[in-house]
């Protein structure tokens, strides 16, 4: 019988450990099936490892213990293409090397920089032979040996003081604490099996849209704030627990000068100058104009804000004594349903007879790319005259790196040049530009997003 429960960090960590060894295992006797273990182990741990890393008081320590975990393992030419050996062994050796030292980390309550390295795992050049792997299991019997003797909280306090040298700052107890996050784990002849539940991102609000309205919260604390949003605060609900946990990420400036962006320089001017139009916000997160834009007063407008139904419902309950600047229609859908998504919104009303300003703010690089092109080209199908757009995209490289609780989860990204040439194969005339160049002052990245917008071809 299956064995469901909430499991502490020691006990993921104890259980981790004997699938390392499994692949350590069947390396030494057939490189290919190792491979095979690898990657199926990956497929399984890769949500639980961007946890523990996350949970770390700092991401970018992740880079301590190696920058390999600020990249994607299956974003690797190790599965696309033929690599050598070598490459191979050193691709999966590396990658079973940083997850031995975090989750040691984790579960002893460390900090990423407090662990001492028992091997000097470090080389310059490729691994020759499979005896590389040695080296990784004396690591896992390091680790396990510390952890099996590590079982409580006051064995840590103890395991600490008889080793000052790794003390520098507070420590965190983590073995007492157990995992609250919406990834389930099982537990099966002691392997450890993860669930991510298919309706996931149904059953509750993103964080991140309530980080982002945090975000504005914070921006009303300037002297100029770019966005005064009356709104953000009580949508942001108390995020304080995460705050102090991540007090690098108390900011983010591209959320801010994003927004502006699109105010200021494109929907100011539609709505001053179109007597009727739509504007459909896809992914419209804890987005609230339809109650602060002042310029939706002139001519006539309609908003539609589609996102998932508990987001919708958060915000309805949250905002409902308000009262919306104009018509305001909110769409309960799955973006990446294109034709149930635009169902409901010929259900509800849209016309293409009439001008539309699509924004897809912060959405296009977290879904898969062909996604995009069918969904940019049913808007334009179904768009009329003078339709318009706004998206963000990421560069390639920003859409490699695992860093932050935003540019982690991007899936994919395009260089500048091949922008306009991507947005005309799918019925879009645009324009675009580096983020940075809008920056007002303000660090939005170097050169990693970029604003597209245009028109609809005719």
């Amino acid at each position: 019988m299956e064995l469901e429960k909430q499991v502490s960090a020691i006990e993921v960590t104890r259980i981790i450990l004997p699938e390392i060894e499994k692949i350590i295992e069947d390396y030494n006797k057939d490189p290919r099936v190792g491979l095979t273990t690898y990657l199926d182990f990956m497929k399984r741990v890769k949500i639980y490892l961007e946890k523990i890393a996350m949970d770390l008081r700092d991401p970018r320590e992740i880079g301590i213990i190696s920058p390999r975990l600020l990249r994607d393992p299956f974003l690797t030419e190790l599965i696309t293409k033929e690599i050598t050996f070598e490459e191979e062994v050193a691709h999966v050796s590396g990658y079973l090397k940083a997850i031995l030292e975090l989750v040691y980390c984790r579960a002893s309550g460390l900090e990423v920089d407090q662990f001492t390295r028992p091997l000097n795992l470090t080389s310059e050049k490729l691994p020759q032979s499979i005896k590389i792997f040695q080296d990784i299991f004396n690591l896992l019997r390091y680790v396990r040996d510390e952890i099996n003797e590590i079982k409580t909280s006051e064995q840590i306090r103890i395991f600490i003081e008889d080793n000052p040298n790794l003390l520098e700052k507070r420590i965190n107890l983590l073995p007492t604490e157990t995992i609250t996050d919406p990834v389930q784990f099982k537990v099966k002849d002691n392997k450890l099996q993860l669930e991510i539940p298919s309706n996931d991102r149904k059953t509750g609000v993103p964080f991140t849209a309530r980080l982002i309205a945090y975000y504005r919260t914070q921006e009303m604390d300037n002297e100029s704030p770019l966005i005064i949003d009356p709104f953000a605060e009580r949508l942001a609900g108390d995020l304080q627990s995460y705050l102090q946990k991540h007090r690098h990420q108390s900011k983010s400036d591209y959320t801010i000068v994003r927004p502006y962006f699109i105010e200021e320089k494109l929907l100011t001017h539609w709505c001053n100058t179109i007597r009727e139009s739509q504007i459909v916000l896809l992914g419209a997160g804890m987005d609230t104009r339809a109650y602060r834009f002042k310029p939706l007063l002139l001519n006539k407008h309609t908003i539609f804000e589609v996102d998932f139904e508990t987001v919708n419902r958060y915000k309805e309950e949250i905002l409902q004594e308000e009262e919306p600047l104009c018509h305001l229609v909110r769409i309960s859908a799955d973006i990446s349903i294109i034709n149930d998504l635009m169902s409901k919104l010929r259900e509800v009303g849209f016309l293409s007879n009439i001008p539309t300003f699509w924004i897809l703010e912060g959405l296009v690089y977290y879904l898969e790319k062909d996604l995009i092109i069918s969904l940019l080209d049913e808007m334009a199908k179904m768009s009329g005259e003078e339709s318009k757009l706004f998206v963000d995209v990421c560069v390639p490289m920003l859409a490699m790196m695992e860093f932050g609780p935003f540019a982690r989860h991007f899936l994919w990204g395009i260089e500048k040049q091949d922008v306009p040439s991507f947005f005309d194969s799918v019925g879009w005339n645009v324009s675009c530009s580096f983020a940075d160049d809008y920056n007002m002052g303000r660090d939005v990245g170097q050169r990693g997003m970029i604003f597209v917008h245009g028109y609809r071809k005719k």
